[in-house]
């Protein structure tokens, strides 16, 4: 399985977010807000993948 939902950092803030991989201009949001710590974009890409934040984790682990 391929990432297709990835975090990132906003420039000059603390704050991250999720982002389709394809379109990585638009954040995305799910049931965490759009912007916020690393951990809850972390589970809105994993949110947005269709899979568990821990199946994610292992996913990103692998593609490192």
């Amino acid at each position: 399985m391929k990432i297709t939902f990835d975090v990132a950092k906003e420039k000059g803030s603390k704050r991250y977010y999720a982002f389709d991989v394809e379109n990585p201009d638009m954040p995305v949001s799910g049931n965490k807000p759009t912007y916020g710590t690393k951990k809850d974009a972390l589970h809105n890409a994993a949110e947005n993948m269709g899979i568990p934040y821990k199946e994610y984790m292992k996913l990103r682990r692998v593609a490192a």
